[in-house]
């Protein structure tokens, strides 16, 4: 992965609607050496998708939470389908520790919170965080292209 090819990826993770044009603005090629650049990360799995950052309150659904799930034994098959079963869940993380899930959740109200956490707990024994604020966003840590080298 050469300089341009993550000045690419970094300004494509910021805004996924640049043109090529822009883009090759901002690394000194055309606009056709760009989108051969682009188009070889995308084949290569470098770059996975594009797609819309949405605000969940402003649609309404003001709550998020994080809920660390201890999974209890010989559940966790039952509790991956449980999971994904379930439209509130919108990230879900299998974690080292005693806690083997960490799963993101996003609801209209504290009920609607309650009820999902009903279902969870079935399967799992449940600690939920609630997400305040997520002061940063970002796919790509700023020094990937240093830690990449290792």
């Amino acid at each position: 992965m050469d300089k341009i090819n993550w000045k690419l990826i970094q300004a494509l993770e910021s805004n996924g609607r640049l043109s090529f044009a822009e883009l090759g603005k901002l690394v000194h090629l055309s606009a056709p050496a760009v989108a051969e650049r682009v188009k070889k990360l995308e084949e290569q799995g470098v770059i996975t998708g594009y797609g819309a950052r949405i605000n969940l309150e402003k649609v309404g659904i003001p709550i998020t939470a994080l809920v660390e799930c201890e999974v209890h034994r010989a559940k966790e098959r039952d509790f991956k389908n449980l999971v994904l079963s379930l439209d509130e869940v919108v990230d879900c993380y299998n974690v080292t520790g005693a806690s083997a899930f960490i799963v993101k959740v996003a609801v209209a109200s504290m009920s609607t919170l309650d009820i999902l956490l009903e279902r969870l707990i079935d399967m799992s024994d449940t600690k939920t965080m609630m997400i305040l604020s997520h002061p940063i966003k970002r796919e790509l840590p700023l020094n990937a292209r240093e830690a990449s080298h290792y």
